[in-house]
């Protein structure tokens, strides 16, 4: 899968997020997809949306990607996300790990990593 494809499928992914619009994100997420952050690991695309619903710690969102590095077989993406915590605006850095299904159509894992300091 070129960079570029990669690109679209993460693209889709931080459009989802900040626009809260999970069906953008639906048709790059495989079957077998795994989201996994701090709340644990969430199986499937009703995985990610039980994410959304019901433990995400931050809304109105606003993703700044500021590094893609693409490995072979996945892809990292480092940056900084701005939302409301339920009391104040936030900023938090963050990294994210993307893994590719064997033919390079979707995404099989999202890991989330945090650093709130």
């Amino acid at each position: 899968m070129s960079k570029v494809d990669r690109n679209t499928l993460i693209d889709a992914y931080f459009d989802a997020m900040d626009s809260d619009d999970l069906e953008i994100v639906r048709p790059v997420v495989t079957d077998e997809f795994i989201y996994e952050s701090l709340s644990g690991d969430l199986s499937g695309f009703s995985g990610l949306q039980t994410y959304m619903t019901e433990l995400r710690g931050l809304s109105n969102t606003n993703h700044e990607m500021t590094t893609v590095i693409h490995g072979e077989t996945a892809s990292v993406v480092e940056g900084t996300v701005t939302g409301d915590n339920g009391e104040t605006r936030v900023e938090l850095d963050f990294c994210n790990v993307f893994e590719f299904d064997a033919d390079n159509e979707g995404i099989t894992r999202i890991s989330v990593y945090l650093n709130d300091s």
